[in-house]
C-alpha cells in the first residue's frame, strides 16, 4: 500500500555507515521526515558538533541522543537550546540482493497489475 508523505518535508538519503542492529547498512536510502514529531526511541537525523548524523532519540529519563555503534554512547539534549533534530527517519530501504541502486534498470521497477 502507498503511505503518504509530506511532499515539502521529506527527502531521501543514501547511508554512508552501517547500523545492522536498526537495519541500516551502508548504501541504504533513508526517508527523512523533517514533519514528523520525533518520539521516544525513534532514529532521527541530528546535528551534533555541526555534522548531520544518525542517532537513536531517547526522551526518558531526560531528553538526549544515543549512538548506534559501539558503547552506545549518550549525549543529553541542552534544555533552552535549538533542537538539534534535524528530521525523523521514516523508513529505510536496503539492497539486500547486492545489486545497488543505482544498478536497477528503469524497466525493472515496472510492477504489473494483479
Amino acid at each position: 500500500s502507498v503511505k503518504p508523505v509530506a511532499i515539502h518535508s521529506t527527502y531521501v538519503w543514501e547511508c554512508s555507515s552501517d547500523y545492522p542492529a536498526c537495519g541500516i547498512l551502508k548504501g541504504s536510502l533513508l526517508a527523512v521526515d523533517r514533519s514528523l514529531k520525533p518520539k521516544h526511541g525513534n532514529l532521527v537525523i541530528a546535528s551534533v558538533d555541526d555534522e548531520l548524523v544518525i542517532r537513536r532519540l531517547l526522551l526518558t529519563p531526560a531528553p538526549a541522543l544515543q549512538t548506534l555503534t559501539g558503547q552506545r554512547m549518550i549525549t543529553p539534549i541542552k534544555e533552552g537550546y535549538e533542537s538539534p533534530i534535524w528530521g525523523v527517519i521514516a523508513y529505510a530501504l536496503t539492497d539486500l540482493a547486492g545489486l545497488g541502486f543505482s544498478q536497477i534498470e528503469p524497466a525493472a521497477l515496472d510492477l504489473p497489475n494483479e
